[in-house]
């Protein structure tokens, strides 16, 4: 069996999605196809569950991603233990926010690729509140998330930044605004916006428990950036880390009306399984990013 069809399924195996892999990979969802078929008659058992919609892991796949996963890492170590490192090569899966693509991610590419530019860089932005599954899902190698308040056992995290979660409110004269004008604010009258999901959804409602209060929730959406876009148009208010209100490209449309000191702020985190390290790219762009070499 050679290296290419084993790299080919670890690919497909993490990223689940033909169509991805297949761009990811440079090669026809036919050939991919006929290498996963290829690989699974060698070793006698279905490795994938595959319809129309979805791709899902068997148990035996499960096994033989591990497997597999040690063999390419192993190979790639072995390549760079004789040759330079300046020639490490292969692709690098991130995912974050559009707010931490701006920022954080942004900075760490423009370090990485001087450094190594024959690794394929493949950024997926998306809601921060599916960061880490997307790591322990092994959907990507390394992204950037909101530190939980329990980590999950083999996730790697470093802290980048701390931002407080604060309440926002439209900046031009509407409903909303003067609702949240008008002495104590009526949280069960005055329009909210609030993320589908995530730790600033936990911490929200955990507040409102705290201080017995019932809000009146007017839309769920996914993402701190659409909070923020739903406010600007005067829509309600809602709570989001500083960080996104300051990168937004609406801040101008948007103020902070209250800071509240007793909700825990926004730990902005890279983060990593730990034993993904044994990839030498994954490592390289880890150890580039926890302890910048000038």
């Amino acid at each position: 069996m050679d290296l290419r069809t084993l790299e080919l399924f670890v690919a497909l195996a993490e990223s689940l999605n033909y169509s991805r892999t297949s761009a990811a990979m440079h090669v026809s969802p036919s050939a991919l196809s006929r290498h996963i078929q290829r690989l699974e008659q060698a070793l006698g058992v279905r490795l994938f569950i595959r319809d129309n919609r979805s791709v899902e892991l068997t148990q035996q796949g499960q096994q033989a991603l591990l497997t597999c996963q040690a063999l390419v890492a192993g190979w790639q170590q072995l390549q760079q233990q004789f040759g330079d490192d300046s020639e490490l090569s292969g692709q690098l899966r991130l995912y974050c926010s559009v707010t931490a693509a701006h920022t954080f991610m942004r900075q760490f590419i423009e370090r990485f690729r001087p450094l190594f530019p024959r690794v394929a860089l493949i950024v997926e932005t998306g809601d921060a509140a599916l960061s880490i599954d997307h790591v322990l899902q092994q959907r990507a190698d390394i992204a950037i998330a909101p530190r939980p308040d329990k980590l999950p056992d083999g996730l790697l995290i470093h802290e980048l930044n701390t931002s407080p979660l604060v309440f926002i409110r439209p900046r031009a004269a509407c409903e909303v605004r003067l609702q949240t004008l008008t002495g104590e604010l009526d949280w069960a009258a005055v329009p909210m916006i609030v993320a589908r999901m995530g730790l600033s959804r936990e911490r929200l409602f955990a507040w409102f428990a705290e201080h017995q209060k019932q809000p009146r929730v007017y839309a769920e959406v996914a993402g701190h950036e659409a909070i923020v876009a739903m406010v600007a148009l005067g829509l309600g208010i809602g709570l989001v880390p500083e960080v996104v209100l300051e990168q937004s490209l609406v801040n101008e449309q948007i103020e902070v009306f209250s800071r509240p000191t007793d909700i825990p702020p926004y730990h902005v985190s890279i983060c990593c399984l730990e034993r993904r390290l044994q990839d030498p790219v994954i490592a390289a762009f880890w150890q580039t990013m926890v302890d910048p070499r000038d």
